[in-house]
């Protein structure tokens, strides 16, 4: 299984924090938030992990990724330098898929969430389908900026909204995918169609409709890093339970 990271985004709706550095490279308790990735990823054994950014950031990665002893870790370069040449989510991962022989799991670069990826990944095997992190966010109000998901008692995602205006589910899609090669190559198909080349939630929507796509919901604590509020919030959780858990 191959790893993805998505971190090729400008982070604009977190400016002036993300003016000049990457949002994925942000500190939470001294560790960048692509640190609490990879910690998650490394659990699940994988040949190798993509990690895709922006020609603008690229040596910021490049001087992160040569402080770090992570084996199999390798960037891929995409061409934009500012938020008006960026390919968008789903874009860049057609770029890899020349290079993408396996099954793959992705994670959106401004993810930040506790819980392991064991269990996901066990499910995934169990399914050999796709297979959408979800998280109970227990507000529908918010599920309006989000991905809402419905899923039924074998954990087959019935509907798949991006950013619906009436949400009936508290269920979101939280950005970490699980990809037999066969539906990560479907990605051409839906490009070539004309759709959202953006956000990977409307791929997810529209594969929901053409093959069978499961939800595994994820417990713990999930941030989607994308204001600066959310990014306060999870840096005070984060440092206040490192401080909890220091000795006396």
């Amino acid at each position: 299984m191959i790893g993805i990271i998505l971190a090729g985004g400008y982070g604009t709706r977190l400016y002036p924090l993300t003016k000049r550095i990457a949002k994925p490279l942000l500190e939470i308790s001294d560790k960048p938030i692509i640190d609490y990735i990879m910690e998650k990823l490394v659990e699940l054994d994988l040949e190798k992990i993509l990690v895709a950014v922006n020609m603008r950031f690229k040596d910021q990665f490049l001087e992160w990724l040569e402080n770090r002893d992570y084996l199999g870790v390798e960037l891929r370069i995409e061409p934009s330098r500012d938020e008006g040449e960026k390919l968008g989510a789903i874009r860049g991962l057609s770029r890899l898929l020349d290079e993408v022989k396996d099954d793959c799991v992705i994670v959106a670069g401004d993810n930040l969430f506790t819980s392991s990826l064991i269990g996901f990944k066990e499910f995934y095997l169990e399914k050999r389908a796709p297979v959408v992190g979800l998280h109970d966010i227990g507000d529908l109000n918010k599920v309006r900026s989000l991905s809402m998901a419905e899923v039924d008692q074998e954990g087959r995602i019935t509907r798949f909204i991006e950013k619906p205006e009436k949400p009936t589910s508290t269920l979101v899609g939280i950005g970490v995918y699980m990809l037999p090669e066969r539906s990560f190559r479907r990605i051409n198909e839906y490009l070539e169609e004309g759709n959202n080349p953006d956000s990977p939630g409307f791929f997810i929507q529209w594969l929901c409709s053409r093959e069978p796509v499961y939800g595994y919901i994820l417990e713990g604590h999930w941030w989607d890093i994308g204001t600066p509020e959310a990014y306060y919030e999870a840096k005070r959780f984060l440092e206040g339970a490192r401080n909890l858990s220091k000795p006396l």
